[in-house]
């Protein structure tokens, strides 16, 4: 569907690693420049209690959002990213059909997302450091490759079930289980609609990070970190970048004066790399 990816990261210069010290520059620019993060009277939590990743018990009755004002949701990148949330089947063993209608909300979206400040540093960051060669254009191909193709998540399975932007920012499960789901947006919008279940929390970090555990349509999630109030282009920008300099292994940063890490795995797909998951570490 899309060019390799390694040819699309390898086509900059030739570039070498990048430090920590010079990832928390950058992903600290990004935090400046998140326009559209929720201020801090647009977004409330209320954690509750804490739990263990193996309770089945509601420690926490309220939901863990207690408010959130939605007209975060009519900025133009919301706005586009709320419309891809609808275009999964979150079972997996059941194929993805892509309509042109939804190809069109997704380039819709890399549009809208390609126009702000974050996406503008992280272009100029990656090709400052040698990963792409050209501006937006060599940038948007990888991130609709490495987010948006669909693939088989189990290398024996013909069924292309699941991408990386479904499993991480809208969720998937199986029979029993939820898978990825690391988004706060989402796991907003599916609270409010009483599919899922927030029954306590494991941990809490500075900026805005909570460990949480919860059941999404009856299917329990052990441990999952979001961080909220972050606005979609942050998100994903911020996990791409780790994707791109630290796949396979822990991308630590400080942001915002903690220190926070991230990690994120490849699949290889008929010789191509796609992200299999990428998540917060804490």
């Amino acid at each position: 569907m899309y060019a390799a990816t390694e040819a699309l990261l390898l086509s900059g210069t030739a570039h070498g690693p990048v430090s920590d010290s010079e990832l928390s520059v950058f992903m600290n620019s990004l935090w400046s420049a998140d326009v559209n993060r929720a201020s801090a009277n647009q977004v409330t939590t209320n954690i509750q209690s804490h739990t263990d990743s193996n309770s089945t018990v509601d420690r926490s009755p309220e939901r863990l959002f207690t408010l959130v004002d939605e007209n975060l949701f009519n900025r133009s990148t919301y706005a586009a990213f709320l419309n891809l949330l609808d275009n999964y089947d979150h079972l997996l063993g059941h194929a993805e059909q892509s309509t042109p209608q939804e190809e069109s909300e997704i380039s819709h979206f890399l549009n809208e997302i390609s126009q702000t400040e974050i996406m503008q540093k992280t272009v100029h960051f990656l090709r400052e450091k040698g990963y792409i060669a050209s501006a937006w254009s060599e940038l948007e191909s990888l991130i609709r490759q490495i987010w948006f193709t669909s693939f088989a998540r189990h290398v024996h399975s013909h069924v292309k079930e699941s991408s990386a932007f479904e499993h991480v920012f809208v969720g998937e499960y199986t029979q029993t289980v939820v898978e990825g789901f690391h988004n706060w947006i989402e796991f907003y919008l599916q609270e409010k609609a009483g599919n899922l279940n927030y029954l306590g929390y494991l941990s809490v970090h500075k900026p805005n990070i909570i460990g949480v555990h919860f059941t999404w349509h009856g299917r329990l999630k052990q441990y999952n970190a979001i961080i909220y109030g972050t606005s979609p282009e942050f998100d994903l920008a911020m996990y791409t970048v780790c994707f791109v300099l630290r796949h396979n292994r822990k991308c630590s940063f400080q942001l915002d004066g903690h220190p926070v890490s991230v990690h994120s795995f490849d699949l290889d797909r008929d010789g191509v790399k796609l992200i299999g998951t990428v998540y917060l570490d804490v």
